[in-house]
């Protein structure tokens, strides 16, 4: 327990920044003091850690709120909740909320200079192996772990603004200009870039790392991440896309393959295999497999609550999920903040005490889940002709919430519906006045935007303590990367590439289902006339996907790599009528509050972030993303 503790202190330090002369010793510290000593080689180790994006909350990364899945509330300013600047248009090239390219972002917890960490990892590269006593294991690992960061970084920068400058080795400060300011690289060069050093660092890692190690990367972790790069490369956005064309650098080069290359998708399905076969080594983890999917067994239980139990354990249950999450952190702040500004209001007309319910699942997020069947809402024959948004006779909530999967009630919170917290088990009162809805008056900041809460993140560990005014949030680090993802990108693949799901595409997938207490992708699509084919299963495919990882971050990269991201984020967002106090009229769908803001994705230029006009103006070999 306390090795665990120790890691998640470690893992939030993570997530801040750190000046560089925290490696060093006192006195007149120099950078060569780093490699006279294991231990200083070994705190600047850690040390590259810190330029990692801090990906969980409503501030740091646009990752958790800038999908269709979790919205915040209204009345947050975009300077606290900078997501908001993508939902609604307002990032341009002087003025970003997101510093990743450059650390300058205007809300200043969003600053990441990560071109320096990747500095950084080159300075460890060249010096690792001149450090006195260090064993060549050691040396080796460090070495290894530096690879791994260089393509993280990398694949960080890919992933908001396409294709990036590349850093290939350690550039002094001093450097002359033509070895500064240097054009753009091609996105697929990028990629076989970022996939070689994840291979470098596959060669140099441990497979597994001990529970006091427990968030360094692996040889896992970067097979892992290999196959989620060749996952995106492979889609729609960045494979033959004709909106790319004439996306070129200054002397004519393009930045965008608009060819499509059906071969993407088998590189991507073969990448996925070997990190699920990695995974499924035994041997190094007191003989059980290096990963799999969290269980947490209770006899007393019937398969459709254990199903609950099993999805929302692995989230809450334990300080550390080392059995499924290949990548995570613990940031503490974000951690605590999803718990606070998560849960329902804890004292009426008070919302300066308590939980403070700001950070909620959209309506679009409710419907996605499927019925107990496993079937989507419009295919399922329990619900594909039923009116779902009234209350059946005799009940008390919509038939939206009735016969829903178990992660539905693992994750989302709805009017008289259970939610888990305070020690203890609470009936949400939702409607308009009523303790957990609508205080009636716009001008509130913590409330319910569309009349449902999030479970998710918040166990019943979680405890506000009215009478000390205090709070103890349940302790656990947020997935960066999990098993699950493997399994579902091994199938999107697999389709793509074959036009159909193979046997060990069903097996991936049905793991994942298994585990929350799903049917069979077989059995659950023999009651709607058997498994779809073309489009249709690939909007299937997608919703599976969806639905494992709403509220992690990943829809937001989802959207944009299969191209859908312009209808789905067109949309304004819907909920319940929030204000209102009987059932009938809380029962009708609006939209949702957005503080008069309208939702604009634009296309091309929502699909990445900017490139800072400074930048630009610096370096005339730089051009900018289309759209701005």
């Amino acid at each position: 327990m306390k090795k665990i503790i120790s890691i998640l202190a470690f893992t939030s330090l993570l997530c801040c920044s750190c000046d560089y002369l925290d490696v060093v010793p006192e006195g007149k510290a120099t950078e060569e003091d780093i490699w006279k000593t294991t231990e200083q080689a070994d705190k600047f180790r850690y040390y590259l850690q810190t330029y990692m994006p801090n990906l969980i909350g409503y501030d740091w990364s646009p990752d958790q709120f800038a999908g269709d899945d979790f919205i915040t509330g209204a009345r947050g300013t975009t300077y606290y909740f900078s997501s908001k600047s993508l939902l609604y248009n307002e990032e341009t090239s002087s003025n970003t909320y997101f510093g990743r390219w450059e650390p300058s972002s205007v809300s200043g917890g969003t600053n990441y200079d990560i071109y320096r960490g990747i500095r950084y990892c080159y300075y460890m590269l060249d010096n690792v192996y001149k450090v006195p006593v260090i064993s060549p294991e050691n040396a080796d690992r460090y070495a290894g772990e530096a690879w791994f960061l260089i393509g993280y970084y990398h694949q960080c920068l890919l992933e908001y603004y396409g294709p990036v400058i590349l850093v290939k080795r350690f550039i002094p400060i001093d450097a002359p200009e033509e070895e500064i300011f240097v054009p753009r690289t091609p996105y697929d060069d990028c990629v076989k870039f970022i996939a070689d050093c994840y291979d470098k660092a596959a060669g140099l890692l441990p497979e597994t790392v001990v529970p006091a190690e427990l968030g360094m990367p692996t040889k896992m972790a970067a097979l892992s991440y290999k196959a989620r790069l060749l996952l995106y490369a492979a889609s729609p956005l960045v494979n033959g896309n004709p909106d790319y064309v004439g996306f070129n650098n200054p002397d004519g080069t393009p930045l965008m393959n608009t060819t499509y290359d059906r071969e993407k998708w088998k590189l991507a399905m073969d990448a996925a295999e070997a990190a699920i076969q990695l995974s499924e080594k035994t041997g190094q983890n007191g003989g059980k497999q290096n990963y799999y999917l969290y269980t947490n067994i209770d006899s007393t239980l019937d398969e459709f609550e254990q199903g609950v139990k099993n999805y929302h354990g692995a989230f809450v249950d334990q300080l550390w999920n080392g059995e499924e999450f290949i990548m995570a952190k613990g940031a503490e702040t974000g951690i605590q903040n999803i718990q606070r500004y998560g849960g329902p209001r804890s004292i009426a007309g008070d919302m300066s005490k308590g939980w403070k319910t700001t950070c909620v699942p959209t309506m679009e997020a409710v419907e996605m889940y499927y019925t107990k069947n496993g079937l989507p809402l419009e295919d399922d024959p329990l619900t594909k002709d039923a009116d779902l948004y009234r209350v059946a006779p005799g009940d008390s909530t919509a038939l939206l919430h009735r016969n829903r999967e178990p992660r539905f009630y693992a994750c989302i919170g709805f009017d008289r519906g259970t939610f888990e917290i305070d020690g203890t088990t609470i009936t949400l009162k939702l409607r308009g006045g009523e303790l957990h809805g609508s205080t009636l008056k716009e001008t509130d900041e913590y409330q319910s935007c569309t009349g449902y809460v999030c479970q998710k993140w918040i166990s019943r560990t979680s405890y506000y303590d009215k009478s000390l005014n205090t709070y103890t949030y349940t302790l656990y680090a947020y997935p960066y990367l999990r098993l699950a993802e493997l399994y579902l990108s091994y199938a999107e693949a697999d389709f793509e590439y074959n036009g159909s799901l193979s046997g060990k595409s069903l097996e991936y997938i049905n793991r994942v289902r298994r585990r929350c207490g799903l049917p069979d992708f077989e059995d659950s699509w023999a009651l709607a006339g058997g498994i779809p084919s073309g489009q249709k299963l690939r909007k299937v495919l997608h919703q599976e996907r969806s639905i494992e990882f709403l509220f992690e971050g990943r829809r937001f990269h989802d959207l944009r790599r299969w191209k859908e991201a312009p209808e789905v984020m067109n949309k304004q967002p819907r909920s319940w009528n929030r204000d209102a106090k009987t059932q009938d009229d809380f029962y009708q769908v609006i939209q949702a509050a957005q503080g008069g803001r309208v939702r604009v994705f634009e296309s091309p230029k929502s699909y990445w972030l900017a490139i800072p006009l400074n930048q630009i103006n610096k370096n005339p070999q730089l051009v900018q993303n289309p759209g701005y």
